[in-house]
């Protein structure tokens, strides 16, 4: 099956994703699409960063993202460590990759259908609403990884919010896209475990680990006709936006760190 992966910038947790899949499918991704982070300049995400994490776990990873960034420059010449950006993954599987700042621009739609003419979009991470026109583009419609156990925990940094709320564990969904943001019939869902001794860090590294087979199954039934789609019962969800540092202090008082 002919598919491409929708994703975002984001030197953390998403590479190693993308790697894992383009390992395992490398032939059928016709392109990899990165949108822009949060859809806003890198000063505003900061900004919303060191509210979040506060000084001294923005100052981490600060730390973080500028050895990410030198690595990634780096592995322009030679691969010498993990991957850390969405093009450093597409390059090492000689996969095409497109920047593209706005995936609902006519062009844009009138390139993935005319070009890329992907049979599947898979959107992972996807920092975009995808509109009408990208939604019919794919015969076999577009999925979307999502890290929670949706209804419920729908919107930005569900792992957060199921920590901070107390949950035992979370899930990884994978479903299909509708306009509406995390509301398309359920393809697959698969419990998360989050431990006692979990930084925010390690349950999102586990979940994306969850995520991406979860993500290689719901291709493989697509692939071969077997889906048994669950419709998403909108009584039971629950909605969360970017959370506040008054948020993460709940979470280090609960005994928990954020990285």
């Amino acid at each position: 099956m002919r598919f491409i992966l929708v994703t975002q910038n984001e030197p953390f947790y998403l590479p190693a994703a993308l790697d894992a899949i383009c390992a395992s499918r490398r032939d059928d991704i016709a392109a990899l699409i990165v949108l822009p982070a949060f859809n806003e300049k890198l000063i505003l995400t900061a900004r919303r960063l060191f509210a979040f994490y506060g000084p001294v776990d923005f100052l981490r990873l600060s730390a973080r993202y500028a050895w990410a960034k030198f690595a990634g420059f780096l592995n322009r010449v030679i691969p010498l460590t993990k991957p850390f950006s969405a093009a450093d993954v597409a390059r090492r599987h000689n996969i095409p990759v497109y920047p593209i700042a706005n995936i609902n621009a006519k062009d844009t739609v009138s390139f993935l259908a005319q070009t890329v003419r992907p049979e599947l979009i898979v959107s992972i991470a996807a920092s975009q609403i995808f509109r009408s026109a990208v939604l019919q583009i794919p015969a076999h419609g577009c999925i979307n990884l999502h890290s929670a156990p949706l209804p419920r925990y729908q919107g930005m940094m569900p792992n957060f919010w199921a920590m901070v709320n107390g949950e035992k564990e979370t899930a990884v969904t994978v479903h299909y896209m509708v306009e509406k943001i995390d509301a398309g019939d359920i393809i697959i869902q698969r419990s998360v475990p989050i431990h006692p001794t979990d930084s925010l860090h390690d349950l999102m590294v586990r979940s994306k680990q969850f995520g991406v087979q979860a993500v290689l199954d719901a291709i493989s039934q697509i692939e071969q006709g077997t889906t048994k789609t669950i419709p998403l019962d909108t009584t039971q969800s629950t909605y969360f936006s970017f959370p506040t540092r008054v948020d993460a202090q709940r979470l280090r008082a609960q005994g928990h760190r954020l990285l």
